[in-house]
């Protein structure tokens, strides 16, 4: 569990933001816009932290929110390559298990509303990750 709570931070995050700049801060930050943009309800933030699966349509769609401006969420469809790159440059140590996760839910078959579709995705990689 630890390990899919960090890798889906860290997948979210690593896209377009430079190493060193890849902080948890620089993830909640986005984080709070997304919650802005959407309404999404301090409840869903907490979630969001906590790595919970967010239950209202406005916590899901600020979920999205960050996965698409970090590039990992595109047009409601993991991006594989992407994740694949992020997974392992996180987890060089576990490099296998995180493309292993990423291959097994990059294929699903997810909604087409993108807010469902994220919560879809992470939760995938949740059960993959386990």
């Amino acid at each position: 569990m630890k390990f899919f709570s960090v890798f889906l931070l860290m997948l979210v995050a690593v896209c377009y933001v430079k190493a060193e700049e890849l902080t948890k801060e620089n993830v909640i930050a986005i984080a709070m816009a997304c919650k802005e943009e959407h309404g999404a309800s301090d409840a869903d933030m907490e979630a969001f932290k906590a790595h919970e699966g967010a239950l209202t349509k406005e916590g899901k769609c600020m979920a999205a929110c960050v996965m698409e401006k970090f590039g990992v969420l595109v047009e409601g469809k993991l991006d594989k390559d992407r994740a694949i790159e992020v997974g392992t440059a996180i987890f060089q140590e576990d490099a296998e298990k995180a493309t292993a996760v990423v291959e097994a839910c990059v294929d699903l078959e997810a909604d087409e509303d993108h807010c469902e579709a994220a919560v879809q995705y992470a939760a995938c990689m949740k059960e993959h990750a386990a």
